[in-house]
């Protein structure tokens, strides 16, 4: 053990990834919804029932709305042709990232997008249902760069909503807020479309500890066995990846562990891929990981193999945006090289010699590099507790009113999930929200950053905040009691039974007030984003 001596800027430098000790996921994974990850969505196509057109080989006919309603694009039309949309998923083309509906002759097509403007059968693929207007509506659809960075984004699944009829976009989905028919006799027909991270064939495990510095636990702070499952919520994955595939960019997330005194401390990651050895897999990974053919066992060519790993700093302090930079300056010298000063000696250094922010001395500047500095602020002194609470961010994904029914939902200790496909706003959100209910304090299990592995937290008989990434519901389907709040589509999702439970359910002048003030607050930090994007 090591005798703890004051302030500390970090406490351990972790990295986390595949050992010979990791186990597979897939027995946890047995029980999930879905076999797999979807292979994405490559075309779209709308055909005309009505002129006797039928479903083109390989597409997939969108048949009924979610609640099973016919998904005609013209439902409630009586004179109107009966148009279907139809879709292929595959992975021998680029996919899908977007879907869209132009209003021809109003709007200009965004740069980059297709129109569908004919059936596979060459008939004018118009889905507005108005005869009494010259106005014809298409579907748009944008398709990824050929070589595109591995996990990238992509529209994995679409659906057909009535909103007349009182549908709303299914969890997670998207909604495209132009109404398909303008006419005056018709349903309000909405295209929704979700989009998930286009995997390629892998293989997951529990993630295990590779390095650890120091290697002696803290007195006041042991380091946990499980770190390395919140290095990689996702699991260690083995990757087999398609030609012309570039490797991501590095991933950064952060995650809290709350410790045996109940003290928070914060993790900083980055995940990033490296390549792994072929002659390490065994055959049946390898014809999982499409390395070879199931029957003949000839090795496919031009495939390449990754896995993922994480360099991670543990401390008592959410020095976020720094510690992001010194994990991407530690990446950057492990890729690159040779160097006169080994990498070991850069962790040490930041460790341990540089000072903790004072009173005295309340910026601290760390010069990493010739070209590479960062600074260390003293955390600011206020009532609030020390957090690491990002409140832009939660208002600028979820809004005023939704930021007001979380509270609502939060002040009646309820089961809240956050998910996002971003896992750098999650840990933010999360702790933004527990702050909000100050001077009270949430006593129930928290974790902002939950591993696949340790999901089973949401099956609890207890209030929760919990925060996951949303490929989780690729596998399951979240307790029915549970309030989904999705970062990525601005949507609280709830059941029957809380429907009607929202931020006019708290007192009336003082939520009118603080909804007026979010309303503000929120445009003057779109107005601060619009200014400092680039042009």
């Amino acid at each position: 053990m090591i005798e703890d001596k004051g302030h500390r800027v970090t406490d351990y430098f972790v990295v986390a990834g595949l050992t010979d000790k990791s186990t597979s996921l897939e027995q946890d994974l047995s029980e999930t919804k879905s076999s797999g990850p979807k292979a994405p969505i490559t075309d779209l196509a709308v055909i005309n029932r009505s002129a006797g057109e039928t479903v083109p080989e390989g597409f997939t006919c969108i048949e009924n709305t979610y609640s099973g309603q016919p998904a005609n694009l013209n439902h409630g039309s009586l004179k109107s042709p009966e148009l279907f949309l139809c879709y292929k998923r595959g992975r021998g083309k680029p996919p899908l990232t977007d879907i869209g509906v132009l209003y021809e002759g109003k709007e200009r097509l965004i740069q980059g997008c297709e129109v569908i403007k004919a059936t596979p059968y060459g008939r004018c693929a118009n889905v507005n249902n108005s005869s009494t207007t010259s106005q014809r509506i298409f579907i748009t659809l944008r398709r990824a760069h050929p070589v595109q960075p591995q996990n990238s984004l992509a529209v994995t699944d679409i659906c057909v909503i009535i909103a007349s009829k009182g549908e709303t976009p299914p969890h997670t989905f998207c909604k495209v807020e132009k109404n398909l028919n303008c006419g005056m006799w018709g349903s309000s027909v909405f295209l929704c479309y979700k989009k998930s991270v286009s995997a390629s064939n892998s293989i997951s495990y529990k993630a295990g500890l590779i390095f650890r510095y120091p290697e002696e636990d803290y007195e006041s702070f042991p380091l946990s066995e499980s770190v390395p499952l919140f290095c990689l919520p996702m699991g260690a994955k083995i990757e087999c990846w398609a030609p012309n595939t570039r490797d991501p960019l590095p991933v950064f997330s952060t995650f809290v562990l709350t410790i045996s005194s109940g003290e928070k401390v914060y993790g900083s990651a980055i995940q990033f891929y490296e390549s792994y050895s072929i002659n390490l897999l065994s055959e049946k990974q390898k014809i999982q990981l499409g390395l070879l053919t199931a029957v003949e066992k000839k090795v496919i060519p031009n495939r390449s193999v990754n896995t993922n790993k994480c360099i991670c700093l543990l401390s008592r302090w959410p020095f976020f945006e720094s510690f992001r930079k010194f994990l991407m300056f530690i990446y950057k010298l492990s890729v690159s090289g040779p160097h006169p000063l080994p990498i070991e000696k850069h962790i040490s250094h930041f460790m341990h010699n540089v000072s903790f922010p004072s009173p005295q001395r309340p910026r601290i500047l760390v010069q990493l590099s010739v070209h590479d500095t960062l600074i260390l602020s003293q955390p600011v002194c206020t009532p609030l507790p020390l957090s690491g609470a990002d409140y832009g961010t939660l208002l600028m994904n979820l809004g005023s009113e939704n930021c007001a029914t979380l509270l609502h939902f939060v002040l009646l200790e309820s089961k809240i999930l956050l998910h996002s496909l971003r896992p750098a706003v999650l840990t933010g959100v999360a702790e933004a929200v527990v702050a909000m209910i100050f001077p009270f304090q949430w006593q129930c299990p928290y974790i902002p950053l939950c591993p696949l592995s340790l999901a089973d937290v949401l099956n609890a008989p207890c209030p929760f905040i919990v925060g996951v990434d949303s490929r989780y519901f690729d596998l399951y389907d979240p307790p029915p009691d549970v309030v989904c709040v999705d970062l990525d589509t601005n949507t609280i999702y709830l059941s029957d039974e809380k429907r009607h439970s929202n931020w006019k359910n708290l007192p009336k002048k003082p939520c009118k007030a603080l909804i007026h003030t979010l309303s503000n607050l929120q445009h003057q930090l779109a107005t601060v984003s619009v200014r400092q994007a680039p042009h």
